[in-house]
């Protein structure tokens, strides 16, 4: 048995064998059991960007594995370096925060949060915004920083439409301009963001009010103020 097992290993080609250490992985987490980590390994020694990175965090989380932090980045890199989105992604995260045995490298991790957006990773999207928008390994720019935040709104992300409705109420890194303000707001809000909820509601509130008073003014029926005297004020 352990031989047939052995030859289908040999006949299978990395993506086979990253896909049934997955299969088994779901199944030993399901029903409990010993998880493949010679077949992920094998699938990893091959090469495989996805079979490398789920072998880093493996280590990273100790999963069938002695928890290693160091060697979960070198597999990040090995990863990263084959444009695996989400390790480019995480070994961003790990020159930012300084993990794994890495120096924090604020320039590292936002050429990482780059390359991890041009490669499909939506979150980085956000993270690339946020470096500019603090000036994180590089000088602060507001304007690319809401340049990144459209790219991340406009694939949905409810945090950069939030954001970016601040951006044009308050004229921060976009021109000041209300009715996208108050766009953006409303579509963070149908995702369940209370605070653009509330922000939409607040300046649709003053939009109209100050509808309602620019047309008052044109009719001419703009209340002037009442002089009162009151009975307390005695008279000459």
């Amino acid at each position: 048995m352990a031989a047939n097992l052995n030859g289908s290993r040999k006949n299978m080609t990395p993506e086979q064998q990253y896909a049934e250490a997955e299969r088994r992985a779901r199944e030993a987490d399901r029903n409990g059991g010993l998880l493949p980590v010679a077949l992920l390994r094998q699938a990893a020694a091959a090469g495989h960007a996805p079979a490398i990175y789920a072998l880093a965090n493996w280590h990273l989380h100790g999963k069938g594995v002695k928890k290693d932090f160091k060697q979960a980045v070198a597999l990040l890199k090995k990863a990263a370096a084959k444009k695996h989105p989400a390790a480019e992604y995480d070994l961003a995260v790990s020159y930012e925060l300084g993990e794994g045995g890495l120096a924090k490298e604020p320039k590292k991790a936002l050429i990482w949060y780059r390359r991890a957006a041009k490669d499909g990773d939506k979150g980085a999207l956000i993270e690339v915004a946020r470096c500019y928008y603090h000036g994180l390994g590089t000088r602060r720019d507001l304007h690319k920083a809401i340049e990144w935040y459209k790219k991340a709104a406009k694939r949905g992300d409810a945090e950069a439409q939030y954001t970016l409705g601040r951006a044009y109420e308050f004229g921060e890194g976009a021109d000041k301009d209300i009715r996208k303000a108050i766009r953006w707001y409303e579509k963070a809000a149908s995702q369940g963001d209370k605070k653009a909820k509330r922000a939409a509601e607040d300046l649709r509130a003053d939009v109209e009010e100050q509808a309602l008073a620019a047309k008052l003014r044109h009719s001419g029926r703009v209340r002037k103020p009442v002089l009162t005297v009151h009975s307390s004020v005695t008279k000459p």
